[in-house]
Order: C-alpha cells, then sequence, then structure tokens
C-alpha cells in the first residue's frame, strides 16, 4: 500500500512539473519583454510615432549604395524619403516599401531624372532600409524574432546583464544581453561578432532608441535621429 502511494506521490509530481513549467517560462518570457518596453519609453510611445527619420552610416551591405545615407519614412502608409549616393551619383529617391515602386528621383540639384536608371536598384535600396530601421529598432525587432524562453546571467562591464537566444533577427541567430535594472538593450552577438549596443536617446516624444553599435573590426552609427507625428506630406512627393 505505502509503495502505491509512493507511486502516485511520484506521477503527481511529474504531472505537476510538466502543468507549470510551461507557464513559468511563458511568465519569464512576458516580463523581458516588458522589460524590453519599458527601457525604450513604452509599447504605446512606438505605435503612436508615425515618421522617423535618421542618418546612418556603416553597414552598407550593397555596392550599389555608398557612404552615409538618410531616411525619412512614414510607418503607415510605406512611404521613403531617400538621400545618399546611388551607382556613385548623389540622389533623392522618393519610395513605397509597401508596394515596392519608385515614383521620382531626383540629382543633388533637384532636377528630375529618369526612373529606369535607378529601377535595377531599388531592391538594394529596400533592403538597405529594412536593415537600417530593424537595427535603429533593434529593441523592438528584436522581440519579434523568436527569442528562446530560457536565459542566463552575465556580468559585463559592472552591470548584470540578461543573455537570451533568438533565432531570426535579420535572418540570422544569436543571442542579446538586456540590462536587467534598464530594459536596455546592451549587446548583440550576431555573424560572429559582438556589438556593444549604447548611445540611447530620446528621439521625440519619449522613445528611446540606440545610435550606436561598436564591434571590433566595425560599426555602426546613427548620426541624427528624430521621430514625429507630423510631417509635410510634400517630403515624399517632391524635392
Amino acid at each position: 500500500m505505502k509503495k502505491q502511494k509512493n507511486i502516485v506521490f511520484y506521477i503527481y509530481l511529474i504531472f505537476t512539473v510538466f502543468t507549470f513549467a510551461p507557464a513559468m517560462i511563458l511568465a519569464q518570457s512576458n516580463s523581458i519583454v516588458e522589460k524590453i518596453w519599458t527601457g525604450v519609453g513604452g509599447k504605446n510611445k512606438w505605435e503612436s510615432t508615425k515618421y522617423i527619420m535618421f542618418t546612418v552610416s556603416g553597414n552598407s551591405k550593397y555596392p550599389s549604395i555608398s557612404g552615409s545615407r538618410k531616411f525619412l519614412l512614414d510607418k503607415q502608409s510605406g512611404n521613403v524619403r531617400f538621400e545618399g549616393t546611388l551607382n556613385n551619383e548623389n540622389v533623392v529617391a522618393l519610395l513605397n516599401v509597401q508596394n515596392q515602386k519608385l515614383s521620382h528621383v531626383y540629382d543633388e540639384n533637384g532636377a528630375e531624372v529618369s526612373i529606369q536608371e535607378y529601377k535595377e536598384v531599388l531592391p538594394d535600396l529596400i533592403g538597405q532600409y529594412n536593415i537600417d530601421l530593424k537595427v535603429l529598432s533593434l529593441p523592438i525587432s528584436i522581440m519579434s524574432s523568436n527569442i528562446s524562453p530560457q536565459s542566463s546571467n552575465k556580468i559585463i562591464n559592472a552591470e548584470k546583464l540578461q543573455k537570451l537566444e533568438f533565432s531570426n533577427f535579420l535572418g540570422n541567430s544569436g543571442s542579446f544581453y538586456v540590462s536587467e535594472e534598464s530594459g536596455l538593450v546592451k549587446r548583440i552577438d550576431l555573424d560572429n561578432k559582438s556589438y556593444l549596443v549604447n548611445g540611447y536617446k530620446d528621439i521625440g516624444n519619449g522613445l528611446i532608441l540606440p545610435t550606436t553599435f561598436k564591434a571590433s573590426s566595425d560599426s555602426i552609427t546613427y548620426q541624427k535621429v528624430a521621430s514625429f507625428t507630423e510631417m509635410e506630406p510634400e517630403k515624399f512627393k517632391e524635392f
């Protein structure tokens, strides 16, 4: 009889572990997400921001795009204004990343040029835009990159960080480190490189994003970043 009770007890114990462990992991995952949202100023700050402007250098993935580049985007419509160098020419290009259409291209003096010359590099331009925006909004974009619910702690620069794994950020897997105190992402390991994430600033309306990503061999810098709730529609229609 005693043996039978022991078997029942062990079955109950196993059942309890399998029942509550997933709930504990889910709660832990939700807690991390909440920390990250708090770090950037809150989910409502990101959702209420309609326009973002940024100038970035480094991390250029396409030969057709060189030097620093400036993007102004309408998050809702997908309209984007690009100012930079395409095919070794300084241009202003107006496009929509949702329907993947190029509407106008102007030279540096404001004269409109044929868009036929630039249609072949449109996929490169959209690809670079997507990379630049996802890196700038790293704390937000990382939350949709299949984060593992398992985490570990690590001390970096006398700060306690929570290490988490992800399986799909910019198509790759890796890990990132979040400050347990502030909820800010402080480091990301990707493509066999470790980037220190810093330069957090309020870009407007209380939205806080990182502006510097430094590895031992390269770096990504956002020299100017600003968010807006209103914007002149002409910015997406003409020079």
